[in-house]
């Protein structure tokens, strides 16, 4: 039964994952790269680890979710990194977005020391993360998987199990890709009605009902309509997604033309300076060569 828990990594996801550790009741150790970070989480109660080979001692499940695979490269592989510190017998899991070979290198450099591996990145933003309604996915040994399961709960609303490693990491890629379309369509969609001259707000009533309808669609469609760029997913994080999944698509001999486009878009509105911004503010690219601005008339 695991019961002792380090998380490294708290950003704007992981911070919301190992609070709800916290409040599961699980003895946790933290460690992130900017220490002050980790001060909430003394006060409630939280060991506070120096370094990630210090995070992973005397715990039963290390878990991490990092910005990028670079971040992983240093956080797992590095001179004071958790495969310094980990030992037989414990359990890893990598929750970041990275490239499936990635996931690869980990399991097998973690096999060597007699470590489990599991890749289990997620779907879901900030709110998602601090609420345990993330959806998350698994993959690596089956007894494993069953044996965090428990620990997994009390962070999202689904589970879903992926098979062999490096899986999961693929269908956060393939998901990924997805809701990257979804917001070209939208920004695209919400430039095209405001140069129509429709009412905003009732476009976003329709897009409410119809049959393309989709919580995504419908949050950060209003939330632009407010102009309300506050991130929950950042745009540069939605442009580093790009990336990954254009480098795995070319691994796979899939075409990915519609993302080419996307990808273009999200580095012209980083490039306009809103890279911080949430990644529905990819609108603002568009909002430019179209030289007006998408916002909801006051009823």
């Amino acid at each position: 039964m695991i019961k002792a828990i380090s998380y490294l990594g708290l950003g704007t996801m992981g911070s919301g994952m190992a609070s709800n550790l916290l409040e599961a009741g699980y003895e946790l150790t933290v460690w992130n790269r900017s220490a002050e970070k980790c001060e909430p989480f003394r006060r409630n109660g939280a060991h506070v680890a120096d370094t990630p080979a210090d995070a992973v001692r005397d715990v039963d499940l290390v878990m991490y979710s990092l910005s990028d695979d670079q971040a992983v490269e240093e956080v797992v592989f590095g001179s004071k990194g958790i495969l310094s510190g980990i030992k037989e017998g414990q359990i890893a899991m990598d929750m970041s977005t990275v490239l499936p070979a990635t996931s690869l290198q980990e399991q097998e450099a973690y096999a060597k020391r007699g470590v489990d591996f599991l890749d289990a990145p997620v779907f879901g933003s900030r709110q998602e993360s601090a609420n345990a309604k993330l959806w998350i996915m698994a993959a690596g040994n089956k007894a494993i998987f069953e044996k965090v399961k428990p620990v997994l709960e009390h962070l999202g609303q689904t589970v879903h199990y992926f098979g062999k490693n490096g899986n999961a990491a693929a269908m956060k890629l393939v998901g990924n890709l997805i809701v990257a379309l979804e917001m070209e369509a939208l920004a695209e969609g919400l430039v095209l009605a405001q140069k129509a001259g429709l009412d905003l707000n009732t476009v976003m009533e329709v897009v409410k009902v119809a049959d393309f309808r989709s919580p995504l669609l419908l949050s950060n469609g209003q939330n632009i309509l407010k102009r309300d760029f506050s991130p929950s997913f950042a745009l540069k994080l939605m442009l580093k997604d790009a990336s990954l999944i254009e480098k795995f698509s070319e691994t796979m001999e899939s075409p990915i033309p519609a993302l080419r486009v996307v990808e273009k878009n999200l580095a012209s509105a980083v490039g306009l300076g809103f890279g911080n911004e949430n990644a529905s503010a990819l609108i603002k690219a568009l909002e430019k060569e179209a030289g007006i601005e998408v916002k909801a008339l006051n009823r």
